[in-house]
């Protein structure tokens, strides 16, 4: 018995399966009845809502909590020139400083942002959040127009999905924005496997008939 790379009992690859899954199916005829999404085009309405209310809600937060974080760092940075007489690099830690202390002030050792970057920290924020807001609200738009068995859904949530993908590389991580983004893929994907990619290739051709 052979066991070598071609062997016709070799387990397909995830990449194979994949593509498997991916292949166009050959429609069943067509009965006349009405269509109702299979319960994958419905999981994938409801991943692609909460992925976009998830945004909207870190958008939010974004844009509200910015001024409160600035707030409290001015503070922290006054606690420090109150508590140890300086802050930044120049703050010096005495010789024989309890361990509790050494860690205050070396967390006082920071680099102090200036007005200047306290400006472009918020004005960075409300950009990021409001475009999180905006790509939810397409998001959630998205997965109603594909439990609707409208194809420009798929191509919102795609879209959705490139943009967030490209945010990140400008540095708009975060695990939520990362969780979300995945919610998405995965939504897509369940329009183009399986009964979704059946359900949409029926719609399309009672439309086209």
């Amino acid at each position: 018995m052979s066991f070598g790379i071609g062997d016709a009992n070799k387990r397909p690859g995830i990449f194979e399966s994949f593509r498997s899954a991916m292949a166009p199916r050959e429609l069943p005829p067509d009965d006349g009845l009405p269509l109702t999404p299979p319960p994958g085009v419905k999981a994938a309405t409801i991943i692609a809502m909460l992925a976009g209310l998830a945004l909207v809600i870190f958008g939010a937060f974004l844009v509200v909590a910015i001024d409160g974080q600035i707030d409290n760092y001015k503070s922290a940075v006054q606690d420090c020139r109150n508590d140890f007489g300086g802050v930044g690099p120049d703050l010096m830690i005495p010789a024989g400083t309890d361990a509790e202390t050494t860690a205050e002030m070396q967390a006082c050792q920071a680099p102090v942002l200036t007005d200047d970057d306290l400006v472009n920290v918020k004005t960075a924020n409300i950009v990021f959040g409001v475009a999180f807001v905006v790509l939810g609200i397409a998001a959630a738009i998205g997965g109603w127009f594909i439990r609707q068995g409208r194809g420009f859904g798929r191509l919102i949530v795609g879209g959705v999905v490139v943009l967030m993908l490209l945010m990140s590389f400008i540095g708009a991580q975060s695990l939520i924005v990362l969780v979300a983004t995945l919610l998405l893929i995965v939504s897509v994907m369940l329009c183009f496997i399986g009964k979704g990619q059946i359900y949409f290739a029926r719609i399309k051709a009672r439309r086209a008939g």
